[in-house]
């Protein structure tokens, strides 16, 4: 079982329900889950914040995001971003 299948059903949502989190259609997401179409950054940020995890739990042989030294920058500096405004929430 590949890891957005397992965190989607240890979190008890069926495809439908993730597909329209996301934004598109339920055979959509299945062809993300089932490794057909590449899962991409947008995406796997939005689950990792639904399901309360790292990114990187989200990535797995079949569903590896690569991304350059350039946006890895920018997603360190986006996550204190988004880390101190969560802070300011609590």
């Amino acid at each position: 079982m590949n890891r957005l299948k397992y965190y989607r059903q240890k979190n008890n949502y069926s495809q439908k329900e993730i597909a329209k989190y996301l934004l598109i259609t339920q055979p959509s997401y299945s062809n993300i889950e089932t490794g057909k179409i590449r899962l991409n950054f947008d995406y796997a940020n939005l689950l990792a914040t639904l399901y309360k995890i790292p990114v990187s739990e989200l990535i797995d042989d079949k569903n590896a995001i690569y991304i350059s030294d350039e946006d890895f920058k920018i997603l360190v500096k986006a996550k204190k971003v988004i880390s101190d405004i969560e802070n300011r929430i609590k």
